[in-house]
């Protein structure tokens, strides 16, 4: 993926500065208002460290209204405004700091989304230019024009045009072209490159595929919307494929339109910048997004990532919870809610919600596959089994694709030998391997769960080389085919797999426990003590003791990792 270029992130700092800029200031001396304005800024950064944006929010915008040219403080306003998702707020701190020609790359986004909602498109160019020249995002000013024209009722072609001559714009250019045809009806004209976005069958192009669907729905053309989602590669585009063919495709109808187009835009951008882990402009950009199209569930699941990011987990799941239950997204959407009560340990209200939206879909298999996620979180091994059992009985029946059914196979094989049903999960392995056979995942737990118990050591270490041969990047993988090499007295090559494992995971307790056991079997016991203290410091239980134990005693028979 080509990078968006950021070459810099407001996020201002304040501490004691703003303070003395407050106090400073010869209009608090006119009214004599000092310690009510002091009082007003502690008590925003109470709400602050309070983990209470939208509370901080506020204080700031009413101690704006008396300051209205106070640059720190407009700052401060903006980047409270946008952490709370309180919009309108945020407008207002940029005009204010437009007064002082302080504004930052992401900021001309927020006026464009706000003059593109009210159909302004006038004011709108003019945000896509000042964006333009603050550089960091120009590559969006013909993007979003495009979009303006189209709306407007011109060609966009001169602007499409325009961003395919950009080294980042280009990236974005195939699916906005894809939805400007749509949105100008020439289907016919992009059925190619439509066909070709199914074919690619890539994760990342499921939200375009979807909206693609859901085009031709609105048309009336059932067969087309089914064919684009053939592939059922995410949840999403399951859940969609399942209920058109259960005569439920209307509620999907939605032509792509100005709307629809630029708002997704703005969605994959704010997606990119998360993932680039620029998360404060991503927070913007999602916000413009929603701004502009604020009905779109896709942004709903883009908006609950921006604020995970910034560690806001109420206004997350908040976001996540405005996402109906018929939504192609509302499985995916519960799915992050619960992942995100996983996250604070809070397994009951996570069981709750779980429970609920298993109510109102009890025929998902995701949901059932969730539950047992669930359930091995709070270390219930054995419930975990029987909810993946259930996951793969619905998958079954739903006849769904055998990457999705591998994939529960593996988490009931993993569940049932964490539970002490071995026999049973070695067997639930290898289906998951018959039905995916070249999953680097699978291969490797197969093995090393085989390898752990010195069971079927030959057939154990083959499925390891094949996982890593297909996926030799992965330091897991790695450590499994350096510890197969320990068991099978191969010490120095071992080692040397062992080593790349630890360089690309140097605090995983597994890896520096092994590395540590094949450095004593070749003699090297300085170097073996190290690595058990350095494992010792993340091990947990039986391991911790082990551990210590060996860097105490050294490396015995009983001691051996397993």
């Amino acid at each position: 993926m080509a990078e968006v270029r950021i070459t810099r992130i407001c996020k201002i700092g304040f501490g004691s500065i703003i303070l003395t800029a407050l106090l400073g200031n010869p209009a608090f001396a006119k009214r004599g208002d000092d310690a009510d304005m002091l009082n007003k800024y502690v008590e925003a950064r109470m709400a602050e460290s309070s983990n209470r944006p939208a509370d901080a929010a506020a204080i700031y915008a009413e101690t704006l209204k008396h300051q209205p040219d106070n640059l720190l403080l407009a700052s401060k306003t903006y980047v409270k405004a946008i952490e709370a998702g309180n919009f309108d707020l945020a407008i207002k701190a940029v005009r204010a700091l437009e007064l002082h020609g302080a504004v930052d790359p992401e900021m001309p986004l927020l006026l464009f989304a706000d003059a593109f909602a009210k159909k302004d498109y006038r004011a709108a160019r003019t945000a896509s230019l000042e964006l333009q020249s603050l550089q960091n995002f120009s590559f969006l000013t013909p993007l979003l024009n495009a979009w303006i024209a189209t709306a407007s009722g011109e060609s966009p072609l001169a602007d499409l045009t325009s961003a395919k001559k950009d080294e980042t714009g280009i990236f974005y250019h195939q699916e906005q072209s894809i939805l400007h045809a749509l949105a100008h009806g020439k289907e016919a004209q992009v059925m190619q490159l439509i066909d070709a976005m199914v074919e690619r069958n890539e994760q990342r192009l499921a939200p375009i595929r979807i909206i693609a669907a859901r085009h031709f729905l609105a048309l009336g053309n059932e067969n087309q919307a089914l064919k684009i989602l053939k592939r059922n590669r995410t949840g999403p585009e399951a859940k969609m494929f399942r209920d058109i063919e259960s005569d439920n495709a209307r509620k999907y109808a939605q032509k792509v339109d100005a709307q629809v187009g630029a708002g997704f835009l703005l969605q994959r951008l704010a997606s990119d910048l998360g993932g680039q882990r620029a998360y404060f402009p991503g927070l913007v950009v999602a916000q413009a997004a929603a701004r502009v199209f604020p009905d779109s569930d896709y942004g709903h699941i883009v908006m609950s990532e921006a604020y995970g990011q910034i560690e806001n987990i109420m206004a997350a799941r908040e976001e996540l919870e405005k996402i109906p239950a018929e939504s192609a997204y509302s499985l995916l959407a519960v799915i992050l809610e619960i992942a995100s009560y996983v996250e604070t340990e809070d397994y009951a209200a996570g069981q709750a919600r779980l429970e609920k939206a298993i109510a109102q879909n009890p025929e998902a298999p995701e949901l059932r596959a969730l539950s047992g996620q669930l359930l091995q979180s709070s270390h219930d091994n054995l419930a975990a089994a029987k909810a993946f059992e259930q996951a793969i009985a619905l998958a079954e029946k739903h006849g769904l694709p055998n990457s999705q059914l591998a994939s529960y196979w593996l988490a009931l094989g993993g569940a049932q030998e964490q539970a002490g049903l071995w026999p049973d999960g070695l067997e639930s392995l290898k289906i998951a391997n018959d039905l995916q056979p070249n999953s680097a995942s699978i291969l490797n737990y197969l093995g090393y769960a085989q390898l752990e118990r010195r069971e079927n050591t030959t057939s154990a270490i083959a499925a390891i080389r094949k996982a890593h041969e297909l996926r030799s990047s992965s330091p897991a993988i790695t450590d499994s085919l350096g510890w197969a090499y320990f068991i099978t007295g191969q010490h120095d090559k071992a080692i040397d797999y062992l080593e790349q494992a630890l360089s690309g995971e140097p605090q995983d307790p597994t890896i520096n426990e092994h590395l540590g056991d094949a450095y004593w079997a070749v003699g090297r016991k300085y170097e073996a003590r190290y690595a058990w203290k350095s494992a010792k410091l993340f091990a947990e239980g039986e391991n911790a003791q082990r551990l210590a134990e060996k860097i105490d005693l050294g490396l015995r028979a009983d001691l051996v990792s397993p």
